[in-house]
Formats: C-alpha cells, sequence, structure tokens
C-alpha cells in the first residue's frame, strides 16, 4: 500500500567538509535513510515575498517545458537554523552592497582622472550620466531584496551622493564657456 504525498517537505541543506569524507557519508545515509530524495536538480533559497513568487511564476512554465522545477514553501525547523540563514542572506547583500562601493568609487576616480586630464566633454558626461544611474538601480535592486544591514545600506547612499555632486560639478564644467561680445 503506497502513502499519501505528504502536503509539507522537508528541505535539508548541508555543507560538510569533504575530509574526513565519513561526515558526508554519514549524513547521506543517515537522511537515505529517513527517506531521502536527492533530485538532481540545483537548488537556490530565496525569501519568500510576494515579488518572488510573482517572479518565479512567470518564468516556471517556460522553464518546466525542458526539465524539472520545482518551488516549494519551506521554513526552518528552528530558530537557530532561520538565524543562520539570515546571517547567510545578510552576508550576501553586505557582499553586494561592497560591490557597489568599489564601483562608486571607480567612478569619483574617472571623475578625477578626466578633470585632471582635461577631458571634460558632452560625450563623457553622458558615459558618466549612465553609469551613475546604473549603480544607482544596482544599489535599489539589491535594497529592495532585502536582509541588507543599514550601516551597509547607509555606506553605499553616502557614497552615492558624493557621486552625484561630483558629476553635478562635472557637468557643470563641460557646459559651454559664453563668449562676451
Amino acid at each position: 500500500m503506497s502513502r499519501q504525498p505528504a502536503d509539507k517537505w522537508i528541505v535539508v541543506a548541508y555543507d560538510l567538509p569533504n575530509e574526513p569524507s565519513k561526515l558526508r557519508v554519514r549524513a547521506w545515509r543517515n537522511l537515505k535513510k529517513l527517506g531521502a530524495l536527492y533530485p538532481p536538480v540545483s537548488l537556490c533559497i530565496l525569501p519568500n515575498t510576494p515579488q518572488a513568487r510573482k517572479e518565479i511564476g512567470q518564468f516556471m512554465s517556460e522553464f518546466r517545458k525542458h526539465g524539472t522545477v520545482l518551488a516549494m514553501n519551506a521554513g526552518a525547523l528552528d530558530a537557530r537554523d532561520s538565524d543562520v540563514l539570515s546571517r547567510m542572506f545578510q552576508d550576501d547583500r553586505r557582499k553586494q552592497f561592497e560591490e557597489i562601493y568599489e564601483e562608486c568609487q571607480e567612478f569619483l576616480d574617472e571623475i578625477s582622472e578626466n578633470l585632471a586630464s582635461k577631458k571634460i566633454t558632452y560625450e563623457e558626461t553622458d558615459e558618466l550620466e549612465q553609469i551613475l544611474e546604473s549603480l544607482e538601480k544596482w544599489y535599489k535592486s539589491v535594497r529592495e531584496k532585502g536582509y541588507g544591514r543599514g550601516e551597509d545600506s547607509s555606506k553605499v547612499e553616502e557614497i552615492l551622493s558624493r557621486c552625484m555632486k561630483a558629476l553635478a560639478g562635472f557637468a557643470e564644467k563641460a557646459q559651454p564657456r559664453r563668449l562676451n561680445r
């Protein structure tokens, strides 16, 4: 007699060191003994937000035409697991904010180099405006994902403000000078 399908699933994600291999083997055996399935799929974890559900729903049917796609609601079994996952997301967002910060620093350096070499043109201004717009969109995208720490976000907001001011000063210098007649 077969069992009824479960309404809920437990997803166990683990990362154990390669050595000693007995740890990985023991985890595998214990989970297989419980009836674990190791599907040949990639695994990712997203915060369960309305935006994530909407976007996943938009591409699920397309991907299902080509292979297996599973989307499940899952929750941590205890607070410790929830804390670990939250820290993982915070670390990921911190790294993304650091990348944005570094790109902003490069943006400021480029403005300084252009000013030093007197490369102050409309074309350069347009290019810089596009770069800054891209950085702002990137920042907004990361911030909207959630789990970012306030201090990381504030640091990026501060350098983006510096970028805007630097670009405004650069653009002002690129304006043509009026001749007195």
